[in-house]
């Protein structure tokens, strides 16, 4: 059954993780990396299908991973720099691969490309109950000209007569950061879910898939039951799995403790309504039902 997972995280020199090895690592593919003089290559089983999709001011460049990642290298070359910004999103099982692919393409172009972001996009098909995407985002916008924009900006901040001010002895004026785009503020996040959510959904209403999917927790639903987790392929894949036939193995024994009780609860109304019925009223339920050309239970 279609379920919702999504995970974002940064790809950055602080955590010691490339953009070169790791876009390699997730495509399949050998990509040289210019700083470290040396190729990265993973060999996969069942090799991912990729593309890169582009925003409208970048350059011819930004279409070829070895380039597009490269650059993102050499303009970010602090320590702490953050290369990408990555998530994970498993794609509905109900749907074929061509619209898994449809879907998966038309929300990374509407919710990152379209706001200037370029979308390097890994869609791994190794275990067929498990179709999930890696989407690695550049963090900087482009300029007009196809060259880097800036990710944020100082703003000094002035007094009353427009002059810079300062605190105590400090030679340094005050200023605040300023940043030119909104990707990496916690509000655009739960909009990136929910905007996922909501395509899923509307794909498998127009499929007539009864299924359906929300960002939102148990909890936040209103929904009293253990949620199942997101198997995934890593080392801890089938402890999760065990974990999650735990899970259904609850769910059923509370169903059927559930309904159990309801035929209790229905014996007894039925007990209580057949004592105050005659002969000769079951006789007239009887004949209605032959009337009604239907057949009419008491129990029912």
């Amino acid at each position: 059954m279609a379920i919702f997972h999504m995970s974002f995280s940064n790809i950055s020199a602080g955590k010691g993780r490339g953009a070169i090895a790791s876009a390699a690592y997730r495509s399949g593919e050998k990509l040289f990396d210019d700083k470290e003089g040396r190729h990265y290559f993973y060999a996969r089983s069942v090799m991912p299908e990729s593309f890169i999709l582009t925003p409208k001011n970048a350059p011819a460049w930004a279409s070829d991973r070895e380039q597009l990642w490269n650059e993102v290298e050499r303009k970010d070359r602090r320590a702490n720099s953050r290369y990408a910004k990555e998530f994970n999103v498993a794609l509905p099982v109900e749907l074929i691969e061509d619209e898994q692919k449809e879907l998966l393409t038309k929300y990374v172009q509407e919710n990152f490309v379209d706001e200037g972001m370029v979308a390097d996009v890994v869609i791994h098909r190794d275990h067929p109950d498990n179709p999930h995407a890696h989407v690695m985002l550049t963090n900087r916008p482009f300029n007009s000209d196809g060259t880097w924009g800036i990710k944020s900006k100082k703003q000094y901040i002035l007094d009353e007569n427009g002059n810079k001010t300062y605190t105590g002895t400090s030679k340094y004026p005050k200023s605040r950061k300023i940043l030119m785009v909104d990707w990496d503020k916690k509000e655009k996040i739960i909009e990136w879910r929910h905007n996922w959510a909501a395509s899923v959904n509307q794909v498998l209403e127009q499929k007539n898939i009864p299924e359906r999917i929300s960002e939102k927790s148990f909890t936040e639903q209103g929904i009293d039951d253990t949620p199942t987790q997101h198997e995934g392929v890593n080392s801890n894949r089938y402890e999760r799995k065990e974990f999650n036939q735990q899970v259904k193995n609850y769910r059923k024994a509370k169903a059927s403790y559930k309904n159990n009780q309801e035929k209790a609860i229905n014996r007894g109304h039925l007990d209580s309504l057949s004592e105050h019925f005659s002969f000769n009223e079951k006789r007239v339920v009887n004949e209605l039902s032959h009337e009604l050309k239907t057949y009419i239970s008491l129990e029912s």
